[in-house]
């Protein structure tokens, strides 16, 4: 399985990734170890969603980014279906 997430930052920004491994992104992101979110810790995992392979991941990733508004990322997090309690 493969993943496109969103983190939910201190100072209210987000972040949008996908990765193959959630639990080690997410652990990287919590120690420090991700540029962006290094200094808007601590952050919160807010969606999560699964995709058969990367490539769908990452381009569900790429389509979130170009929506520019964040009212529109803000109506995809509304969803519940979309959003996965395994990791913390």
């Amino acid at each position: 399985m493969c993943y496109c997430y969103v983190i939910k930052c201190c100072d209210g920004s987000y972040y949008i990734g996908s990765t193959r491994d959630i639990s080690r992104r997410l652990h990287s992101h919590k120690t420090g170890k991700v540029k962006y979110t290094k200094n808007k810790r601590p952050i919160d995992l807010i969606f999560l969603k699964e995709f058969e392979d990367y490539n769908q991941a990452f381009h569900f990733e790429m389509r979130v980014k170009s929506w520019k508004k964040r009212k529109s990322i803000e109506r995809m997090l509304d969803k519940p279906d979309n959003i996965k309690d395994i990791v913390k």
